[in-house]
Parts: C-alpha cells; structure tokens; sequence
C-alpha cells in the first residue's frame, strides 16, 4: 500500500506549527536551566513542561510528550535539584534531536 504524502495530511500544518513553537520553548527551557538553581514548584516550569507534554503527545512526538511528562511529575513532587535537573537537560536534548 502507499503511504499518503505527508501535503495531504490535514494536521501537516499544526505540527509544523507546533515544531515553530518548540523552537521557542526550548530557548524558554535553556533560559530556566542557566537561571540557577530549580525551584521545585516554578509554576511557569511545569505549565511549560505540562504543555509540551500534552502538546507533543498530540502530535506523535512520544519521546518529547515522555520527557516533558517526567519533568512535570518531578516539579510537581517537588523533586530534589538533581533529578529535576537531569529530566531538564533530557527534554532539552530530545528537543534539539527532534528539531534537527
């Protein structure tokens, strides 16, 4: 069977503009990251990372939705400063990965 070209995809459009978005969230990310130290319950962190990961879900990015997820999560249980941290630097690289 033939696959369907990806101009014909009617949500073609919004991921493209949801991957436009992740653009900026990532330079959102980096800014949190070289802020200092992560408060365990940044409201802004986790409605970022909440959104990411509703967002990225939606739109077949599982390892980006994964990620954003597990930061959520940490923040929320207010997470020591490592862990937090690490699950950051992982949503940052899979951004990068999936955006190059």
């Amino acid at each position: 069977p033939r696959s369907t070209p990806i101009s014909t995809d009617p949500f073609a459009p919004l991921r493209q503009r949801f991957l436009a978005r992740c653009t900026d969230q990532l330079a959102e990310l980096k800014a949190m990251r070289e802020g200092g130290p992560l408060p365990g319950s940044s409201d802004s962190l986790v409605k970022l990372a909440h959104s990411l990961a509703g967002a990225a879900g939606t739109f077949g990015f599982v390892e980006i939705s994964a990620r954003a997820s597990v930061l959520e999560t940490l923040l929320v249980e207010q997470a020591d400063g490592g862990s937090v941290r690490a699950a950051l630097d992982a949503l940052i690289a899979e951004i990068e990965r999936t955006l190059a």
